[in-house]
């Protein structure tokens, strides 16, 4: 009996053995990039006065005014131009145009949430503007981009392709990298896609090497810096967030302050990559990003998406300061929200991804743990991203916001002859990264337009 039951205790330890053997031999471990100047660039997304409220008896450092914000900076810039042209004979701002909003006069301001591969809807919907344009520009007037995930790597490539002060030919090759980036002929040169039964060993559902390679091809194709010295110059202002592993707080990083701190082209190529992949490092799904060398130490980073899909709160309620600076406050019994929404530059929100979710009666009959956990984790990044993007309309209560989304993608009738609409366990399917872009041409496309407009916030 004694003798069993050594032989089971050995077996046991055997197998403990070889589990922390495979771990080790497996685990990826954490994607480094080693960027010095990076967190010289990073800035505090301070929380809105209402978390604030909410986080009153939390130890949290909540002192912003001594924390740089350009991305307020900027926003209280674009009010000041408002200002100085809000409105014509009849007091209709310039900006508004219902038909193309797009291509109306005004400043305006593009926010481009998380969603993987979901961003080829975004890559088809700018592609296709574009090409309809007289001037290879699909909006006009973006003064600011903000990205999260895969929209990050949409920001560095229109921060070119949308910068009327940038040539003609620049802006139709970052288009056309915008577009290729979104184009893969196998998952495989994307992420390196084990699935999540091999999670416990890996760490994570996929490696990111290969999406390294990938943003480096975009931007600096066979050694090529034109689009490097693109974003170094753009008159755009692009800004990338991401969430700190460690404290959990939401940060953002400057896009042009990378690339122009940036000793050489391929360090500049590493700093913006290094942003790219922290913003798309989901947790679980993704291998992790750490910035080394830096005088801060070795930082890892999260997917800003398990925070905020599109990032603003303080610095949206330092606009909205601005604008009741120069168009008066509510409760001064000043005119209601016409001369405030003349002050107030436009806003455009790509959801690079569906608002609800398909249903999936396999959850009835089962209860694995992948299956469930894939499912909370589904409805989970949903409402973030849903929520975030209301949350928008709460702190920017007069100016128009635009909002298009990946929603119809599994109604309407696809033509491209590579798409596949059905939407798989891969992670970078090309047969429905296909389907998505076509749907971006089809919503580019259709009768009105593929924008449509927030309600305004009932002042009564």
């Amino acid at each position: 009996m004694l003798e069993k039951i050594l032989i089971g205790a050995a077996a046991i330890g055997l197998l403990v053995l070889l589990a922390w053997f495979l771990r080790k031999w497996l685990n990826w471990g954490a994607h480094e990039i080693a960027c010095p100047h990076f967190h010289d660039h990073v800035h505090n997304a301070a929380p809105s006065r209402f978390v604030r409220d909410i986080q009153r008896d939390a130890n949290v450092d909540h002192d912003d005014h001594q924390h740089a914000d350009p991305l307020g900076d900027e926003l209280e810039k674009l009010v000041e131009d408002c200002a100085l042209h809000r409105h014509d004979a009849d007091g209709i701002k310039l900006a508004r145009d219902e038909s193309k909003p797009e291509r109306a006069h005004g400043d305006k301001v593009l926010m481009l949430s998380g969603g993987g591969q979901w961003g080829a809807y975004g890559a088809g919907l700018f592609r296709t503007l574009h090409d309809a344009s007289d001037n290879d520009l699909a909006m006009e007037g973006v003064r600011i981009i903000t990205g999260i995930s895969t929209g990050s790597l949409q920001t560095l490539l229109l921060m070119v392709a949308l910068d009327e002060q940038a040539r003609p030919e620049t802006r139709r090759y970052a288009m056309d990298r915008l577009e290729w980036g979104y184009s893969p002929t196998a998952e495989s040169e994307i992420v390196q896609n084990t699935g999540l039964a091999m999670l416990p060993f890996r760490g994570a559902q996929a490696g990111t090497k290969p999406l390294r390679k990938r943003i480096r091809n975009a931007l600096m194709e066979n050694g090529d810096a034109t689009l490097i010295d693109a974003i170094r110059n753009s008159s755009i202002a692009g800004y990338i967030g991401f969430v700190e592993a460690n404290c959990g707080l939401f940060h953002y990083v400057d896009v042009r302050g990378l690339a122009r701190a940036a000793n050489s082209n391929d360090e500049a190529v590493d700093a913006l990559s290094a942003a790219t992949m922290a913003s798309s490092a989901m947790p679980v799904f993704h291998q992790q990003l750490r910035v080394t060398g830096s005088k801060k130490g070795a930082r890892s980073l999260y997917d800003g998406g398990v925070r905020r899909s599109v990032f603003f709160e303080r610095s949206m309620e330092r606009m909205h300061d601005s604008v009741c600076k120069h168009a008066g406050r509510p409760e001064d019994n000043h005119p209601a929200g016409k001369d405030r929404a003349a002050v107030t530059p436009a806003f455009f929100v790509v959801r690079n991804g569906p608002t609800v979710r398909t249903s999936d009666p396999d959850l009835d009959g089962k209860d694995g743990p992948i299956l469930n956990g894939k499912r909370g984790y589904d409805l989970l990044v949903n409402e973030s991203e849903v929520g975030a993007i209301a949350g928008l309309r709460l702190l920017n209560p007069y100016g128009d916001i635009h909002l298009t989304t990946a929603d119809q993608w599994d109604s309407f009738e696809c033509t491209c002859p590579d798409a596949d609409c059905a939407k798989e366990s891969e992670m970078f399917k090309p047969g429905f990264m296909a389907c998505l872009r076509d749907l971006g041409r089809h919503k580019a496309q259709r009768a009105g337009g593929p924008w449509w407009s927030l309600s305004p916030i009932d002042e009564r």
